[in-house]
Parts: C-alpha cells; sequence; structure tokens
C-alpha cells in the first residue's frame, strides 16, 4: 500500500525552559501541510517473518539506514507483535534538516501503515505513545491535525487556526541547519506565546538561525518582497513560509522563481 508522509509547519516556536532530562519545554502550534514523502509498505510472503527490506529514493537521507525512522518504527512494533516479513521503500521529497518534520513523519506513518497491514487494532492514542519514543514531532502526524505542542513536543492540544484559510509558500534555501547547532545558539525564553495575539507569533530560532545562516533571511526576504503577509522560519530551520490570501499570487510562478535561486520549494493549501 502507498502513504503519503506529510510535512508541517510551526506557527511560532517558544522555547521555554532546558529541563532535567536535557529536552527543552516549549510551546508551539504544528500545522500539517502537503509537501509529502512517498512511502510504500507492503507483506513480503518470501522474508522472514518480522523482517523488513528498507530502500530510500529520492533525496539523499545521511546516516545508516538503521537510524530511520521507518526503521526505528518496525523495530518498535516488532518488538511487541508478530509481524511478518515486510518490505518498504521511502521516496524523500521533503528537505532533511529543513524544520519541516519529514523524518518525524515518516516514522509515524510506518506507524500507522504496519497497524494497517497487520491488522494491530492500535488506537490513535496507543500509536502515539510509540511515536513519542521515535521523536519529540513524531506523536502529531498519528492524527496529523492541527495543534497546540507543548511539553517537549509530545504533549498535543486540538487547535482551530485561522491560517488554514490561507495558501502557503514554503522554501526551503538549499541548506540544513542542525537543531543542535541552532539550540546551542539559543536562551530560553520563560515567556509563552499568546496565540489570541498574533503579534506575538514568533519563532525564537529565527534570529539566532538568520545571523548564522544568511540565505535563511533571503529567503525570507524573497517571501515579503512577493506579497507574503506573514513570513517565518519554521522549527529551528532553515524551511521558512510565507502566507497568502488564496488566488492573490500566482504560485507555480513564485516556485519556479525560487527554484531559479537553488532553493527547494512547495506552494498549495493546508491539509
Amino acid at each position: 500500500m502507498i502513504y503519503f508522509p506529510n510535512s508541517k509547519i510551526n506557527y511560532g516556536l517558544r522555547i521555554l525552559n532546558r529541563r532535567e532530562d536535557g529536552y527543552h519545554n516549549l510551546k508551539s502550534a504544528f500545522i500539517p501541510i502537503g509537501w509529502s514523502d512517498v512511502l510504500e509498505v507492503n507483506i513480503n510472503m518470501k522474508a522472514t517473518p518480522g523482517s523488513l527490506i528498507f530502500s530510500v529514493k529520492g533525496i539523499e537521507v545521511e546516516g545508516p539506514s538503521e537510524n530511520n525512522l521507518v526503521v526505528k518504527a518496525h523495530k518498535l512494533l516488532s518488538e511487541d507483535f508478530d509481524l511478518p516479513g515486510l518490505k518498504a521503500v521511502l521516496l524523500k521529497n521533503i528537505p532533511t534538516g529543513a524544520g519541516l518534520g519529514g523524518g518525524s513523519s515518516d516514522g509515524s506513518f510506518m506507524l500507522k501503515a504496519i497497524t494497517q497491514l497487520c491488522d494491530l487494532n492500535l488506537t490513535n492514542e496507543q500509536l502515539e505513545t510509540y511515536a513519542a519514543k521515535l521523536g519529540s514531532d513524531c506523536p502529531f502526524f498519528i492524527k496529523n491535525t492541527p495543534a497546540l505542542v507543548t511539553g517537549r513536543g509530545e504533549i498535543l492540544e486540538e487547535l482551530e487556526c485561522k491560517i488554514q484559510s490561507k495558501e502557503i509558500l514554503v522554501i526551503h534555501p538549499g541548506i540544513g541547519v542542525s537543531t543542535a547547532e541552532a539550540f546551542a545558539q539559543l536562551k530560553p525564553n520563560p515567556t509563552p506565546l499568546d496565540y489570541s495575539q498574533p503579534s506575538t507569533i514568533t519563532n525564537d530560532f529565527q534570529d539566532p538561525v538568520c545571523d548564522k545562516v544568511p540565505v535563511v533571511q533571503d529567503a525570507l526576504d524573497f517571501l515579503k518582497d512577493h506579497g507574503g503577509e506573514f513570513t517565518q522560519m519554521t522549527g529551528s530551520g532553515s524551511a521558512v513560509y510565507g502566507l497568502f490570501e488564496i488566488g492573490s499570487v500566482n504560485g507555480p510562478e513564485l516556485v519556479s522563481k525560487a527554484v531559479s535561486k537553488g532553493w527547494k520549494a512547495y506552494f498549495g493549501a493546508f491539509l
């Protein structure tokens, strides 16, 4: 079966403080968007039960395959359930090191795929528990609906978000940002974001990342220059996005202009 693990944007991101476990408490809104990978998962009757044959196409993913969250998701469920042999192929479209949550989405969709293919009958709440073991952003992609996110990213509350009535242009300016390095430059801010006051919806990572990686600021300026009514970096970077009234701009033309600069870009409606 074929699945489409989608990405997300952070609408605001506040790092409140560092926790004793080494993680940080944060507050953000995660909104799903249509920029997606493609994940094909099938039962392989000829393979050893519990095994996984996994391959990646498209954008290169650094590191050994055992570190991929698709593989880790399979391992988590194989420890608790008797699974048949499986084969998974991931077509990677979402840029890595971008703050778009592509890897987290891949892992969570693999959990959902195995649950469906192997009739595990896991609830969303059970899947979120498994997803939290994969990474902080992963539980969000189980329900995959707008959410107010707190804790280290695993505490989710439903969120009605007006920005979903907009169109979005996302730009990845051709360079990744290390999350660890981004955190190293950041000073926690205990003042929480107030989502009732749009003017306060900022990303704590944006200024320090732009200072160190000027092309991120270039991409933000591009969005503003072409009419983005709200622009912001997502996650710890390096992708940025702009919001536009539906029908107010020629999306394919803006994507073409962004691509001509050596960037990757996505234009569309929110999911």
